[in-house]
């Protein structure tokens, strides 16, 4: 009983029946008698006027006498005087008529006699209004008009109240007649309308409460009668366990879309326990949590899926979906079987179809698909084809007949009827048509596909035998082998890594170094309780063991290297390379997913295979050193990461190797600065902040950078400030040269602002973190992506140190980073669809640069709050993302979001420089796919979940450190 008497039960039955008489007695007092009000006012005003009119018309009648002569003036107006003195009318035959003239005096007033011929210039109403005067200002301006008054209620002067009176001119005489009414009767009758409208709403509730009463005892009723069916339900499923729980196949039963039971062979399947798999939601199961639509499940159905394993790993099943129905209750039974090795060589052909997909785009082949029956036509084709023949879309090139592809007409019957003899066609040099009616020469291979019983079809290869490259061949060649290097720095860890040697934690050294004999290897790993302690090398043993005298039996784990560093292995060569670079280690830890060591990588591993794109970018500026500026290697990097701008790619690689060269130009124009200024007079550092600072540059960013100089007393501030100045104008007057265009905000160091001393800079931070308000936090963020491009490390590592600090325990300055960040929305509606530009020149287009912030601005102030001193976005989550603050799921969705935007981003600018246009940031949905479209939905719908992060970690009554 006490649970049906909850607030749910309040907001779903109680609450609205209250509202609803709430909303009768506003209505009432708001609308109903009001207008009432209004009406009953109305109402008298127009008996007022008729009154009067009739009074008048007396006036009228005798002027008329005096005009014909039947009366002279004097009696004409004695007698009109007398005629209206007698008129009365109310309830109460009180109310009357009195006349004024224009002065204004009292011509005549039936009651008060006294102020007949008298002035009423003085003459007021308690409240001070001179009720005559401005009736005669009223006759003068318009004729007729009402007063509202206070006047003596009948003949009791000790009882004010309102009174309404209306009065109009007889122009002939220059008399002023009015009569009036009070307005006690009016209130009188509100006053009796509200009392019934309150007995009324009175009887209105006790109906509501007999309602309520009845809806609760018949949800008493109900709820009774749902607790037998679950209990019956409860015996129903006990009975089905002991029949499910043999089966060879995995087994689930869903009702109401909760796990109501598991079988053994699924829990064992996926490692979770029965309980386990009961406490979590059904999508959780599925990959992506991408589950089946169940929702027009009225019949069996069988599909391919991908489950999801205790451990993260999936499987792959084929799923049978059976309704079933248990005490009234429809379910759904899930049985699952497993296919992951049937799914693991079809996933293998898919990936090779892809490769190929992949080697026909960037080789320049075309390849092309038609069947042999019906029209001769191209079903299939990729867009070298379109390209190599010269016409300008897909659509167009599909509607062109065969015969008009190749040169010679005659040449289709003979290459079919080889085909069909040998169903292959090697190497035919043919020349086919051009869209423009020129030919061209290629090489044609054709391959026979299908069977007697199937639609045959044949599958063509084209390969131009004269390329028309409209780039130089050097950036071709440059672009494809910083391609073929990159490809390389990103295999994964696992195809070098050296199987597991393990050796006790209490093991000795001659122990240890006979396993490491007896298995070939260069190390051995320490284990403790199943947990690695420590390795020991073959440089350990040289450089800790050899030429010490030490104790045949002393542990191998004096000489070890711990703690173990380790990588996990979904990891890059090229991050693994990084950390052993950075923690000057030859040996590598690689660890499966559960934490259990899978391998060793060593360094040596990697020789031949890994090199660093930095080098070889360096290398091709260092070729192009004789040139006095750097713009025409900007112009050419679209061309260099044209090839490399596909799916295979993330965008964070391609920000990196575009941020590289401007980074290598940037340090060359530094340098020949100070060669011309001279040598500095104390340490400084020039660094880069927003999206040079993270290493995230396009083809439209401009020069965000500054100069930090070491305080120094013994040297004149105005002679450092000068040299720096002139620095830092120089560097940026150059780099504008070289193609990266000056900071419109200026934010740059030619900016006295922004080329200043450590102790100002500090003083800028404090500033900015103490003191920062919401209107100009976004415009000072990006100070916060500061990265060092030439100089003094321990300056501007003072500089770092300082900002992090100084920003412990700030949450102020964090509460207002993330109400920046939240006031961001993508452009989605509630409907769910894309929010483009109405009008103007960017017509149906959405700022992708302003898509990207949110995603920015989220890495940013998690990492500033966590002393994560990573730049790039994509850095900053997967720190996160090992230092554990944020889900793994959070993480992989904010690095996708990252992506899949600044690819779409990239893809559409390199478009535009190679095709000679300028680059923006406005991208037209419409021109993307329809894959593509649903992604970009999806991501701007998940942009919105990064409110509750925020929510949570700094909005919370201003959450400190």
């Amino acid at each position: 009983m006490r649970k049906l008497f909850t607030a749910h039960f309040f907001l779903k039955i109680i609450l609205p029946a209250l509202l609803a008489i709430l909303l009768f007695i506003l209505s009432v007092f708001l609308i109903i008698i009001p207008a009432f009000e209004r009406n009953a006012l109305e109402q008298k005003r127009l008996m007022l006027h008729e009154l009067t009119n009739t009074a008048w018309s007396i006036l009228l009648k005798y002027h008329n006498d005096e005009a014909s002569g039947l009366l002279t003036a004097d009696i004409a107006r004695m007698k009109a005087i007398e005629e209206i003195e007698v008129l009365r009318y109310g309830p109460e035959k009180k109310d009357y008529f009195w006349i004024t003239d224009l002065t204004p005096k009292m011509v005549m007033h039936p009651y008060v006699h006294e102020l007949t011929g008298k002035s009423l210039q003085d003459y007021a109403d308690p409240d001070g209004k001179k009720i005559f005067i401005i009736a005669a200002e009223i006759a003068q301006k318009s004729g007729e008009g009402f007063i509202v008054y206070k006047w003596q209620f009948m003949d009791d002067s000790t009882h004010i109240v309102p009174k309404l009176s209306f009065v109009k001119k007889f122009a002939p005489w220059g008399w002023i007649i009015g009569t009036g009414i009070y307005l006690n009767d009016v209130e009188q009758e509100i006053s009796l309308l509200t009392k019934k409208l309150i007995f009324v709403l009175l009887g209105i509730t006790g109906i509501l409460s007999l309602i309520i009463a009845f809806i609760a005892f018949q949800s008493l009723k109900i709820e009774g009668r749902r607790q037998a069916v679950e209990s019956q339900l409860h015996e129903s499923k006990e009975k089905y366990k002991s029949l499910l729980g043999s089966s060879t196949e995995g087994i689930i039963l869903l009702l109401n879309s909760h796990i109501s039971y598991s079988n053994l062979f699924i829990q064992n399947l996926l490692n979770y326990s029965e309980e386990e798999l009961a406490s979590l939601t059904v999508k959780k199961l599925f990959a992506n949590e991408e589950i089946p639509d169940f929702s027009e499940s009225l019949e069996e159905a069988r599909l391919e899926t991908s489950l999801v394993r205790k451990d993260g790993t999936t499987t792959e099943a084929v799923l049978t979906v059976l309704p079933v129905r248990f005490a009234d209750k429809q379910g759904l039974l899930l049985t699952f079987h497993d296919i992951s090795e049937h799914r693991t060589v079809r996933t293998k052909l898919e990936d090779l179809k892809t490769l190929l997909g992949l080697i026909s785009d960037h080789s320049g082949i075309g390849m092309f698909r038609f069947p042999l029956s019906g029209e001769s036509r191209l079903m299939e084709f990729n867009p070298n084809m379109v390209s190599i023949l010269g016409y300008n879309n897909e659509s167009e090139f599909k509607d062109t007949p065969l015969v008009r592809i190749l040169a010679n007409r005659s040449d289709l019957k003979k290459l079919l009827k080889e085909l069909k003899e040998n169903r292959i066609m090697p190497a035919r040099h043919v020349l086919l048509r051009k869209k423009d009616g020129s030919e061209i020469e290629t090489r044609l291979s054709l391959f026979l596909s299908g069977n007697d019983d199937e639609m045959l079809h044949c599958d063509g290869i084209v390969e131009p035998l004269v390329m028309d490259f409209t780039i130089p061949d050097e950036i071709s060649r440059f672009s494809h082998l910083l391609a073929s290097a990159t490809h390389r720095n990103n295999l994964g860890v696992t195809e070098f890594m050296d199987p597991v040697v393990t050796c006790p934690g209490d093991a000795t050294q001659g122990k240890a170094v006979e396993i490491m004999l007896h298995n070939n290897s260069s190390y051995v790993l320490l284990m403790l309780n199943r947990n690695c302690i420590g390795i020991l090398t073959q440089k350990d043993i040289v450089t800790r063991m050899l030429g010490r005298e030490t104790a045949p039996d002393s542990l191998a784990s004096e000489f070890m290297t711990a703690p173990v560093v380790c990588i996990n292995e979904t990891a890059g060569i090229s991050e693994a390379v990084a950390v052993m670079e950075a923690n000057e280690i030859s040996h590598l830890l690689i660890k499966q997913g559960n934490g259990e060591p899978a391998g060793i990588l060593e360094k040596s591993r990697l020789l031949g295979v890994y090199v660093k794109s930095a080098d070889l970018i360096t290398k091709a500026i260092e070729l192009s050193s004789g040139c006095s500026n750097y713009l025409r290697i900007r112009k050419q990097i679209p061309f260099i990461i044209k090839p490399m701008l596909n799916e295979s790619w993330n965008a964070g690689m391609l920000n990196r190797l575009i941020s590289d060269f401007n980074d290598d130009i940037t340090i060359r124009v530094v340098k020949n600065s100070i060669f011309r200024l001279g040598t500095p007079p104390v340490p400084f550092a020039f660094f880069s902040t927003g999206s040079e600072g993270r290493q995230e540059l396009v083809f439209n960013s401009d020069q965000d950078n500054a100069i930090v100089y070491m305080d120094d007393p013994s040297v004149p501030a105005d002679v450092l400030q000068k040299y720096f100045l002139d620095l830092g104008k120089s560097i940026c007057t150059r780099l504008a040269e070289s193609g990266l265009p000056l900071c419109k905000g200026n934010f740059m160091a030619s900016n006295p602002e922004w080329c200043q001393p450590l102790s100002i800079w500090k003083g800028y931070f404090n500033d900015w973190i103490v003191n920062s308000e919401p209107a100009n936090i976004l415009n000072i963020s990006a100070f916060f992506d500061l990265r060092m491009i030439y100089g003094d490390q321990e300056l501007f590592k003072n500089l770092e140190d300082h900002i992090f600090e100084e920003m412990k325990g700030r949450s102020a300055f964090f509460y207002m980073l993330a109400q920046s960040i939240m006031a961001f929305r993508p452009p989605l509606n509630v409907f769910g669809n894309i929010v483009t530009e109405a009008s103007g020149k960017n017509a149906e287009a959405i700022d992708i640069k302003n898509c990207l912030s949110p995603v920015i601005m989220f890495a940013r102030i998690f990492a500033l709050y966590n002393n994560i001193r990573h730049k790039g976005t994509v850095d900053r989550i997967n720190a996160l993302n090992t230092l554990k603050i944020l889900s793994p799921e959070t993480c992989e969705e904010v690095v996708f979001h990252y992506n899949f935007l600044m690819q779409q981003r990239l893809r559409h600018q390199v478009q535009q420089v190679t095709g000679r246009e300028e680059a923006d940031n406005w991208i037209v949905p419409k021109k993307m796919t329809e894959i593509e479209q649903t992604v970009l939905k999806k991501v701007f719908s998940q942009i919105n979940s990064y409110q509750d992060n925020l929510s949570v970690s700094f909005m919370g009554g201003q959450k400190g450190m």
